[in-house]
C-alpha cells in the first residue's frame, strides 16, 4: 500500500464537511452541499437523500455536468440488506444485488446508483432562489476542491459519510456490521480511546416497529476492569428512570451525554478501525434462509458469492 495507507474520506452532513484523512492525521477540509433532501439518509431512488454508511471509492473520471466525479459503492451491503429487510426490495432484487456485488460491479436499481462526490459549486439556482443542498444525493464540492479530493483518493479509497446530529443508536447502524432478524436487526462494535486509557463495547438493536435499544459497555484498555455499563431502552440517548435502575456510569466524567459526544466526536479517527471491524460478514435470517455475504469485497475484486 505504500503512502497509500491510511487514507480516507470523511463527509460530516451537519457542517457540509468534507475531511481528507492520511496515517490517522487530518490534512485537508472542505466545505460541500448535499441532496434536495440534506437530513435523511438515502434509501431509494429519487428520494434526493445523502447516503450514510462507510463506503469506498469505486470509480473515478472526469465529467461534462460536473467537472470531476468520484463514484461510491453505494448502495453497500448495508444498504441492500436493510432494504431487503424492510421490504422495499424483491428476494429477486436482493439476489440481483449480491450478484452484482460478487462480480465488483454497482447494479442500478430501485435503492439508486451512480452516487459520489463532484464538482459543479456549493450553490445552485432553484426558482428565484439560491439552493445551498442542490444535488440528486450527491456531495458537491468547487470545483478547485473536488480536483484536490479527486487527486487524493484512489479506487478502493474508504469514505465515512455521517451525520452527527443523528441519535448515536441511528449512526452505529449505518456503518458497523448488522444481523438481520426476522423481527429485529442488532449490531456490535468496539472503540478504543488511547488517550483517555478507555475502551468501549457497543451493543445494539433496532425493532421493526422502530423501537431502538443500546448498551455501552467501558472497560479499562491497561488492566480490563470495567469501568461503567450503560443500558438505554429507548435509544434515545437519554436514561431514564428504567435505564438508571440498571445502568452505572457514575465512574464516567459527564455521564452518558458527555460519552456518546467522545464516540461521535472521535468517528473521524475510527474508520480505519471500523474497516476492521467490517472484515466480518452481514448476514440476514429471513424465512428459515440465512444468507452472508463479507462487507467490502474490494471493487473490482470477486468474493465468496451471496448464500
Amino acid at each position: 500500500m505504500g503512502k497509500d495507507l491510511g487514507r480516507y474520506v470523511v463527509v460530516e452532513k451537519s457542517t457540509r464537511r468534507v475531511s481528507l484523512y492520511q496515517g490517522g492525521r487530518l490534512v485537508a477540509v472542505f466545505p460541500c452541499s448535499l441532496g434536495l433532501d440534506a437530513e435523511s439518509p438515502k434509501r431509494e431512488k429519487g428520494d434526493m437523500a445523502t447516503p450514510e454508511g462507510l463506503y469506498r471509492v469505486y470509480a473515478k473520471h472526469p465529467s461534462r455536468n460536473y467537472y470531476l466525479f468520484i463514484e461510491l459503492d453505494y448502495p453497500n451491503l448495508k444498504d441492500i440488506f436493510r432494504a431487503r429487510w424492510e421490504g422495499r426490495i424483491s428476494e429477486r432484487e436482493f439476489r440481483a444485488y449480491l450478484q452484482a456485488r460478487w462480480r465488483g460491479k454497482i447494479r442500478a436499481g430501485s435503492l439508486g446508483y451512480a452516487v459520489g462526490l463532484h464538482g459543479g459549486g456549493l450553490f445552485r439556482r432553484g426558482g428565484s432562489r439560491s439552493l445551498r443542498d442542490w444535488t440528486h444525493g450527491c456531495i458537491a464540492l468547487r470545483n478547485k476542491d473536488i480536483q484536490k479530493v479527486y487527486s487524493f483518493v484512489r479506487i478502493g479509497t474508504p469514505v465515512l459519510i455521517y451525520d452527527r446530529r443523528r441519535p448515536l443508536v441511528e449512526t452505529l447502524a449505518e456503518i458497523v456490521p448488522l444481523r438481520f432478524r426476522p423481527r429485529e436487526l442488532e449490531g456490535r462494535v468496539r472503540f478504543s480511546f488511547p488517550d483517555t486509557g478507555l475502551g468501549v463495547e457497543i451493543f445494539f438493536s433496532e425493532k421493526r416497529n422502530g423501537l431502538r435499544t443500546l448498551e455501552i459497555v467501558g472497560r479499562s484498555l491497561s488492566t480490563g476492569k470495567m469501568l461503567f455499563y450503560i443500558r438505554d431502552l429507548n435509544g434515545n440517548g437519554r436514561l431514564d428512570p428504567l435505564d438508571s435502575m440498571f445502568s452505572r456510569v457514575e465512574a464516567w466524567p459527564g455521564g452518558y451525554a458527555a460519552l456518546q459526544t467522545l464516540i461521535i466526536d472521535d468517528l473521524p479517527r475510527q474508520v480505519l478501525n471500523l474497516l476492521k471491524e467490517n472484515s466480518g460478514e452481514w448476514s440476514l435470517v429471513e424465512d428459515g434462509d440465512h444468507h452472508r455475504y463479507p462487507l467490502h469485497e474490494g471493487p473490482g475484486r470477486g468474493a465468496s458469492g451471496p448464500g
